[in-house]
């Protein structure tokens, strides 16, 4: 072998390992951080704002209320619950993109339900306040240290959801008694929850929704509170 063909060896193998290590610290780089993105807004609904911080409640919840599903599915892969794929037409989709559209649809009954019932002048009553704190007390508890870290989550934030939840329920609950449901088939609790058709075909509509998208598409449910270890 020739010096010049020993140098252009070295060469190449020297641009490779450039190529690979550059291509290691652009991975790197450009991997999504949750935590590095809290603070920044996910959904607005007319003239309110959601941080991905306080979203974290409704992941929270959701990725609970799923993985226990995913546990009894399977016990030593929850995983395999989450990426179960339902065939159903067009309705098709992952456990995970189920799970992901019930967090998103809660929020936004909450949101909506909420400020409607604050125009109406309705408010929590003292006792409801203590259950709203005593809830959050509880959450706050049982909540790891790296869930609280990973969602950002206080107890304070907490509280505000709860109180927003239970403002929200007691709003949708006048509601029931106002509206004609004819030609509905679900009962009145479902039709107006964020995935009921009446809060969907009806009461969406009439507000502004906006999503943050680049921010929406990163977000993995099912592995940020849950099977993250």
């Amino acid at each position: 072998m020739s010096g010049n063909e020993k140098k252009i060896i070295i060469i190449l193998i020297i641009t490779s390992i450039i190529a690979i290590i550059g291509a290691q610290i652009y991975k790197a780089a450009t991997v999504f951080k949750y935590e590095g993105h809290l603070d920044e807004v996910i959904i607005s609904v007319d003239d309110n704002s959601l941080t991905l911080r306080e979203f974290g409640y409704y992941i929270y919840t959701t990725e609970e209320f799923v993985q226990k599903q995913a546990v009894i599915y399977d016990p030593e892969d929850p995983l395999h619950w989450w990426n179960t794929h339902f065939s159903a037409g067009l309705d098709s989709q992952f456990v995970s993109e189920l799970a992901m559209k019930t967090a998103i649809n809660t929020y936004l009954s909450h949101a909506i339900y909420y400020a409607e019932a604050q125009k109406a002048g309705m408010a929590l009553s003292s006792s409801e306040e203590e259950a709203a704190q005593s809830e959050a007390d509880e959450m706050y508890q049982k909540m790891s240290p790296l869930q609280l870290k990973k969602t950002g989550l206080n107890e304070s934030l907490i509280y505000f959801a709860l109180c927003r939840k239970k403002l929200a329920s007691k709003y949708a609950e006048d509601l029931a008694t106002n509206i004609d449901f004819s030609g509905y088939e679900d009962d009145l609790g479902s039709l107006l929850s964020g995935d009921g058709d009446y809060f969907q075909n009806v009461i969406l509509p009439q507000h502004n929704v906006v999503i943050n998208e680049k921010l929406m598409k990163n977000i993995k449910i099912g592995r940020i509170t849950v099977n993250n270890t």
